[in-house]
């Protein structure tokens, strides 16, 4: 019986610990923003469409899975190693892209009753984009 309690607590201890890890707040070196090409001048008619930059969604996944870190608590549908908070593959029928992004700022002030830290790694518009990207997911 000893053995057991033992092992619950080691558990408990190790998934804080991954989830403070996964959560801190230090800051991290931003990214250089790229140069721009030099100007070619071309005659409007024959201009050639601009290439579409990458979508939205695809971004705002990367900063949920990437630099925002939510994917290490929040699994998103069957991603993600560890279910600490609740899956968010669905979150978009519970809450709104506004109610999303007040979470994100203070979920404590928006009457959550867990642990979960607010995103201080994001911007605010990169706060945004996810929300968006969550919202969209029913």
């Amino acid at each position: 019986m000893k053995n057991f309690k033992l092992i619950g607590i080691a558990a408990i201890l190790g998934v804080s610990m991954v989830a403070l890890t996964a959560c801190s707040s230090s800051p991290s070196k931003p990214a250089e923003a790229p140069k721009p090409a030099p100007a070619v001048e071309q005659k409007a008619e024959t201009k050639a469409p601009e290439a579409k930059p990458a979508t939205a969604s695809a971004d705002a996944k990367a900063l949920y899975t990437g630099k925002g870190a939510c994917i290490t608590c929040h699994k998103l549908g069957t991603e993600g190693a560890l279910e600490v908070g609740p899956n968010l593959d669905k979150v978009g029928g519970k809450y709104n892209e506004e109610k999303i992004y007040k979470i994100l700022v203070n979920p404590v002030g928006e009457g959550l009753q867990a642990t979960m830290p607010a995103a201080t790694t994001l911007s605010d518009d990169e706060k945004k984009a996810v929300a968006k990207f969550l919202a969209e997911r029913k």
